[in-house]
This record gives structure tokens, sequence and C-alpha cells, in this order.
């Protein structure tokens, strides 16, 4: 018998006609991804700590973490953007040992005439009626009144002309809330005179605790939004994202966060990174609370990435961002060398991606590094060794092994280096170059892959190969020489 069968047996004489179905070469292997949203939880949310749960919708999210928590947040922020992708979140409780950031308003003067105080925090508007009536203390009173949207991110109480802001959530996070007047120019009511003190004091993140346990072994994230930023949780996060990026899980993830603060702040943060699968967006001083942001960018960049890893995310709106100021070009350049992604602010306050980098800057003994320069660059290669992935399964699975073909019979099931070589090639040249052009230079690939039979292990092919991958267009330069007379 010259062809192989799963279910037809060699052992034949009974009459008929036997034909097996063999869908094993059919699929496609197309999926949809899933996404990640990793935040705190708020007590009255019914989601269990540190179990990941699906999101079916912004109200499922607000019910599991509770209203006005982080991660309710940051599932309304994205699927603003994207309606796709399956959302799921890993919730964290407060760090019982945390304090909770806060932040004070104090009226130092009565206004002199009627009117209304536009006050924002994180971008959302809190309005307050204003009288000329009111005494310093009366104007505390309603503005600590003004705070009934569950959705701002603190509570508000008033001590005689004090006003007192308190984040949601104990930790760090508080700290990065953005607090002003008048966001979009409207008029304070006059005479009215305020003092604003920055929310601060925050400490005690939650734990990161045993990333390789919490995301469990039976869904894959292939993007992460990442809206609790301390440096601590980075690090546990980039030693999971190493482990699932290399044998034997080989299902890596690309992560996103944000980061509040001037241009030698962000520096600082992100001289001391060395992350290549996560893009940390600087902020600068903008509104938007870090957690919604990163939510934002998440839902903009994933989809993009997901439809082609090597194409420029230059120009990709971020819905529900608001920009007021941002690094100049100086500064956002220096950035780009420091492992910090940059947006771009448009005259109207909307924001766009600017460049989207990985915060992986340096070789093991220090030396610069730019090999995974673009966040596309792990997101192309992860992406090319699934295709290498399916592809293999698809033809060797349940194979023998031989080294060479040395006249076998068409139709007889056997692997050989040639025939390892053959599906290499052909799947560089068809699939990844000519259908999906994520990679070019065949004739380079071709001469330099390299194919085996293991020495020690006959059931073993073993190859190196050397793709050479498309990236994203930025930068066009050229020097114009005019001339007045030819």
């Amino acid at each position: 018998m010259t062809v192989s069968f799963d279910y037809v047996p060699q052992a034949l004489r009974y009459p008929g006609v036997y034909i097996e179905i063999d869908g094993s070469q059919a699929g496609l292997g197309t999926d949809i991804p899933a996404v990640l949203l990793v935040g705190q939880k708020l007590a009255a949310g019914s989601a269990v700590p540190g179990e990941i749960t699906r999101i079916s919708s912004v109200f499922d999210a607000q019910q599991k973490a509770g209203v006005g928590s982080m991660l309710a947040q940051m599932a309304a922020r994205y699927r603003a953007v994207d309606t796709n992708f399956d959302l799921y979140m890993l919730p964290y409780a407060d760090n019982p040992a945390g304090v909770a950031a806060t932040g004070t308003i104090t009226a130092t003067a009565a206004a002199t005439a009627d009117g209304t105080l536009a006050l924002y925090i994180a971008g959302k508007l809190v309005s307050v009626g204003i009288t000329s009536t009111m005494t310093t203390a009366q104007i505390a009173t309603a503005i600590a009144a003004a705070f009934t949207d569950a959705d701002i991110p603190v509570t508000a109480a008033a001590v005689a002309s004090v006003v007192t802001l308190t984040a949601r959530h104990k930790g760090t996070c508080g700290n990065n809330i953005d607090m002003r007047l008048n966001l979009y120019g409207e008029l304070k009511p006059t005479g009215l005179g305020l003092t604003l003190a920055a929310m601060s004091g925050g400490s005690g993140d939650p734990a990161p605790g045993n990333l390789p346990t919490l995301l469990g072994v039976n869904r894959r994230y292939r993007y992460v939004a990442l809206g609790i930023n301390d440096a601590a949780t980075l690090a546990a996060w980039f030693t999971e994202s190493q482990r699932r990026y290399q044998p034997p899980v080989q299902a890596g993830f690309r992560l996103f966060t944000t980061h509040r603060g001037d241009f030698a702040t962000a520096s600082a943060f992100g001289e001391t990174k060395n992350y290549e699968h996560f893009a940390d967006v600087s902020l600068e001083l903008n509104p938007t609370s870090t957690w919604e942001a990163a939510a934002i960018i998440t839902a903009a960049a994933a989809p993009r990435m997901w439809n082609n890893p090597v194409e420029s995310l230059e120009g990709t709106p971020l819905p529900g961002m608001i920009g007021v100021t941002y690094h100049e070009w100086t500064n956002s350049n220096s950035l780009l060398f420091k492992g910090m992604s940059v947006i771009e602010v448009g005259t109207d306050g909307s924001c766009y991606i600017k460049r989207l980098i990985s915060m992986h800057q340096y070789n093991p003994d220090g030396s610069p590094d730019d090999g995974y320069l673009d966040i596309n660059m792990a997101e192309v290669a992860d992406r090319t060794r699934e295709e290498q992935i399916k592809a293999a399964k698809k033809a060797f699975v349940g194979t023998a092994a031989a080294e060479n073909n040395e006249g076998y019979k068409p139709g007889l099931r056997i692997t050989t280096v040639d025939s390892v070589t053959a599906l290499l090639l052909s799947l560089y040249q068809n699939r990844l170059m000519r259908e999906l052009g994520w990679v070019q230079k065949y004739k380079y690939y071709k001469e330099t892959l390299y194919v085996e039979q293991d020495p020690d292990n006959p059931s073993r092919f073993n190859f190196v190969d050397h793709p050479v991958y498309l990236v994203p267009f930025y930068i066009l330069a050229g020097r114009s020489q005019f001339l007045k007379r030819v």
C-alpha cells in the first residue's frame, strides 16, 4: 500500500468503497484575539481578586469591578474604541496596607458674581453652581456636594473652606489623577479664589502575585493593557513576558501601559527599563488617567497590529484621550531613545499615536541595542513563528523521519531534511512574503537556511533561519538643492 491511512485498515478483503475524510490540511488557523485588562477593583465588585474573568459589556465590568473602579473605566475606554476583540480582566483588590492619594481645593475668596465653576478631575467635569452670597466654607461644601458621578476617580469631603479629594483606590495610581479648572476655556465666577493642591501621598500598590498561575495555560492573551504601572509590577510582567515568548510556551503578548510626568521624570523612568514586549507611552501632564490611557492605546494599537504587524502605527487616533500640552520635538525625540513611546496632540486637543516603541534598549553588557526598537518587531517575530508552527504541524505530525528521500513511494508520510527545507522556503516566499507582506530578501533567506536531522535524536529536525522583516515607515529625509537657472 503506497498511501498512508488512519482509518482504512491494511488487512481488508470485504468488498466496498472506503474513503476516510481528513480535515487536517484544511484549517486556516484564524482566531479572535483576546485582550487582558489588568487593574484594581473596588470592594463592591463581584469579581474574585486574582481570577481572570471575561467581560461581556461595560455594565458587566462595572458589576464585576465596581462602578468607578480602575477596571470599569478601562473597560469603558477600551470598548469605546474597539468592539471586536474578546475582552478579559485580571482584577486586583487594593493593598490593605496601601494609602489612598489625596488632594485639596481651598476656597480663598468668595465670588462677587453668580457663576458656574468648571472643575475637571482626570478630564471629567464636575460642574458647581456658585453664588455671590456664598462664604468660602459654603463654596467648599457646594464643591464637595457636586461630586455625584461615581465614575469620578475620587471622593470629596469639605471641612471649613477646604475640600479634600481622596482617590477611590489605594496605591500610587491616585498620585497621577489630574485636577484642573476650566479645561475648555470656561470662565471662573468673578472674584472666586481657589487654590488646588495636586493629588499625592498614594502608596502601596497590589502585589502582582504568581503571574504564571494567574494567567494559566488555557487561553492566550495577545495584548495586555496594564493599568497598574509601578516599577515592581512592570518588572513582574516583564519576567512573565519573557517566559511566554520562548519555548515551551511560545505564546507571547504585547503589553501597553502609560507614564505621567514631565520630560525629566519620563526620561529617568524609561532609561532604567529594558522590556522588549512593552510599550510605555509618556502622557506628559495631560488630563486622562494613566489607566484609561493604557486601555485607549491598547484598543487603538492592537487591532492594527493584528491586521498587519509591520505597518506604521503613526497617526492612529486615540478617541477619548484629552491633550492640552505635550513634549516639544527635541524632548519627544529624546524620549524615543529612552524606551518611552510618544503621542501627538492636535490643535483641538485630540490625540494620536506618533510612535510606539518597545522599552528594550540594551544588550546584556549594557551596549545599545535597537533590535526590538518598534513594538512591531516582537509582534511580527511572534506571528511568523506561529505561521511556521501551524504549517509544520499540518505537514509533519504523524509522519516518519528520514534524513533524505531515497526513493520512497509517493503517499508515504515521511519527513526528511528536504521536505522541512521545502516547507520553510515555500512558507517564507508564498505566505509570509507574497501574501502577508511581512518579510523580504527571499534569496538571502534561502541561501542562509540550514536544516538537519539531529545527530543524537533522529526523531528531531533542527533548523536555523534568518527572516528579514519589513519595518514600519516613519521617516523621509531629503536634501533639496534649488537652482535659479539651468
